[in-house]
């Protein structure tokens, strides 16, 4: 018997609630001191249409929602939702959770297909004769973007046309991202048809008006055909109940009526909404795998330990500080899961309600990227300790900042487990499952109703931790970072701690900005200490002095004499950096120390051709460039994370600056391709050359044998 919830449509409060939601949007980016707003809300209070047109809007919207009509498009969207030849995967049922680490059979059969394609991209991009290449020596490549928001989505566009033009793109298997990135991905699978040149003339089109301009957004909305199109999956989650509709979800609507809307706004399709559709041509192996990337907060549990003082041997209880961690949920064309939990569904399942391992309903459709966009990019869904090392570099230096600093740092632990903004859930999948799962899951996995998730960029800012799962046996990983404050980020040192608590080998340890020897000496004690319970934990503890000393820095940087953060970036790490771990336990990276003072080219060329070469890190930050004046990510105002309006020069600017740094690095890159490409064909062809030595061995014996 079915014991979950009957279905119901919205109650009749629930319309005027997403403007509520709206308002909770419009004050937090407000608070984040997003620098392109006043002039938006200065436009929509000069605007006499907007304060004529709001309660027609409200009124639309209100008709909108109401599903119980059968006048109203809301109900007509209910509808559609049942239709098989709309919603071909409300027939799929039911749907299983798949268990275990391996790779499901359908990403198998991808990584078949894209070697017949990055065979021929190889032999192209190296000069070399497709016929001598063996699939088994292609180097499996990958690339992840990072957070920043229309910043990192279209400095990542910038370096996806340089794989392209010099032909990399080709050879790579996988393309991950975080946050601004994913909606670069979204644009790159669906409307642009893979086609940069599409890609960049939507963009330009697209993002010159604020996602929360609400007279060009209510026209999106209350206009056919992208009425339909842009409400259907708040819609149907609305009315489905299968999670609760957030704040997450109302920014994803709007990011989804400038981004997902093609400048043709009567050409709209459906289809494009769907992760699981862009396995069509992924299928064919004709391009790059894309994984999508969002985390979930766990919090653990507190343990109490008892002691006894000194003084009169009295008992007391002591708690042990709460354990926290995020664990990372990756969306493909094929599966949504985490590795964490070796727990997976078919990505055309995701929204379905779930008990011991099967899907409980029927004709649901797919959540759709209308809504997982804001998830993908929930960057305000952060703790308040993480919001608030966001916007105190802002703040000036005076004594009531000072005084805030000094109440958060007293309030810090419980500052990180509170999320003013509840993020956006999907339905838990889990349940039931407990028996099945890891003993390492935490128990609240196997209770709570959905999985809330948000911006991965809350733990790192790089989606690295999904192409190191050691079934995907990566080799190389082009990270392009557009994050804000470049050289004070922690991402590949995060990485290290995550490679080393979960025994991946092959992580370059050295990987990251230089940090100096006292905080290098600091990190390490700290992270022997039992202090702290993470890598992060300890690299924010040493960030702590570096910030004192930033904020007063931030007061001067207003001059325009300042340097800002990625400036001195260029100072210390180039626009490309290359480096390539070892597979043994013990690192060689030590004892290669000597050859750090030789010609760099000399280290890389030595690692890489290393029979104990593991995985090849190419590190591409977006910092100044000489070649592209006035161009500076920490200096320009229109590159801010919470800006929102990009002109079409702005798109240029960003792009042209992406470009020339990759062009820095460019001859390096190819040279690390061909090196680990010639590493790989001989440990092949040493490993067959050792089994004829074996097999040779095992004739002469077995010969021996018989005549004695």
């Amino acid at each position: 018997m079915n014991d979950e919830p009957p279905r119901k449509g919205p109650e009749s409060g629930t319309w005027p609630n997403l403007f509520e939601y709206y308002n909770q949007l419009q004050a937090a980016m407000v608070a984040i001191s997003d620098t392109s707003w006043d002039s938006v809300v200065d436009t929509m209070k000069d605007s006499m249409s907007y304060s004529i047109s709001l309660p027609t809007w409200m009124r639309k919207i209100q008709s909108i929602m109401d599903t119980k009509s059968n006048d109203s498009l809301g109900f007509e969207i209910i509808e559609d939702s049942t239709d098989i030849t709309l919603n071909p995967e409300v027939a799929w049922t039911p749907a299983h959770v798949r268990l275990g680490p391996q790779l499901s059979n359908q990403e198998v059969k991808f990584r078949k297909n894209r070697a017949k394609f990055t065979r021929k991209g190889l032999a192209k991009y190296l000069n070399i004769p497709v016929s001598s290449i063996d699939e088994r020596d292609i180097p499996t490549i990958a690339v992840t973007g990072s957070g920043g928001g229309y910043r990192a989505m279209v400095a990542t566009c910038g370096y996806i046309i340089s794989l392209q033009e010099t032909g990399l793109l080709d050879c790579t298997t996988y393309l991950a991202g975080v946050s601004g990135s994913t909606w670069l991905m979204a644009l790159f699978y669906t409307l642009a048809e893979y086609d940069t040149t599409k890609l960049i003339d939507h963009i330009k089109a697209r993002t010159g008006v604020h996602i929360a301009f609400l007279p060009a957004a209510m026209e999106l909305f209350t206009t056919a055909p992208t009425d339909k199109f842009l409400l259907h999956g708040i819609i149907e989650k609305l009315h489905y109940n299968y999670s609760s509709v957030s704040l997450p979800d109302i920014y994803g609507v709007l990011l989804s009526s400038r981004l997902l809307v093609p400048n043709n706004e009567l050409i709209v399709d459906r289809d494009n909404l769907k992760i699981s559709s862009q396995r069509r041509t992924v299928d064919t192996g004709a391009v790059p795998m894309p994984i999508y990337t969002a985390v979930r907060h766990e919090f653990g549990l507190a343990e109490a330990e008892e002691s006894k003082t000194q003084a009169d041997n009295t008992v007391t209880q002591q708690h042990k500080k709460r354990e926290s961690w995020f664990q990372w949920f990756e969306f493909t064309p094929y599966e949504v899961g985490c590795e964490e939990v070796c727990a997976w569904i078919p990505t055309w399942s995701l929204g379905r309600r779930w008990r011991n391992g099967v899907s409980v309903d029927t004709a649901i459709p797919e959540l759709n990227l209308t809504l997982l966009l804001g998830t993908f990019g929930s960057a305000f869904c952060a703790t308040l300790s993480h919001f608030y090392k966001e916007i105190r570099p802002a703040l000036p230096d005076i004594s009531i900042s000072q005084s805030l600093d000094n109440i958060i740092k007293e309030n810090d632990d419980n500052l990180k487990e509170v999320h003013p903004i509840t993020p956006a859930g999907i339905p838990n999948y889990l349940l039931g499952l407990k028996s099945y799962l890891p003993p390492s899951c935490p128990e609240s996995i196997h209770t709570e109703k959905d999985i809330n998730l948000m911006d991965a960029g809350m733990d790192n800012n790089l989606a690295l931790y999904p192409l190191l799962r050691p079934e995907r046996e990566v080799d190389m990983i082009l990270a392009f970072d557009s994050s804000a404050d470049i050289p004070d980020v922690p991402w590949l040192e995060l990485t290290a701690g995550y490679t080393k608590k979960r025994g991946i080998l092959g992580w370059p340890v050295e990987a990251g900005w230089p940090k100096g020897e006292d905080m290098e000496k600091d990190l390490e004690k700290m992270e022997e200490s039992e202090e702290v319970d993470s890598t992060r934990e300890a690299l924010d503890k040493v960030q702590k002095e570096k910030d004192k000393a930033r904020r007063k820095m931030t007061s001067r940087s207003r001059s325009k004499q300042s340097k800002g953060p990625a400036d001195a970036a260029a100072k210390s790490l180039g626009p490309v950096t290359i480096w390539t771990g070892s597979i043994e336990e013990k690192s060689t990276d030590r004892a290669d120390e000597h050859l750090a003072d030789e010609e760099n080219t000399i280290d890389e060329e030595y690692k890489l051709r290393s029979p104990y070469a593991g995985i090849t890190v190419v590190y591409c930050p977006l910092i100044p460039n000489k070649k592209i004046p006035g161009v500076d990510p920490d200096t320009s105002p229109y590159m801010s994370t919470w800006n929102f309006i990009y002109t079409a020069e702005d798109v240029d600017n960003v792009i042209a600056l992406a470009q020339a740094n990759f062009g820095e690095g460019e001859a390096r890159i190819r040279r690390a391709v061909r090196l680990i490409y010639e590493r790989k064909k001989q440990q092949r062809l040493d490993r067959g050359l050792a089994m004829r030595e074996l097999w040779r061995e095992g004739i002469l014996h077995s010969g021996r044998s018989t005549s004695n």
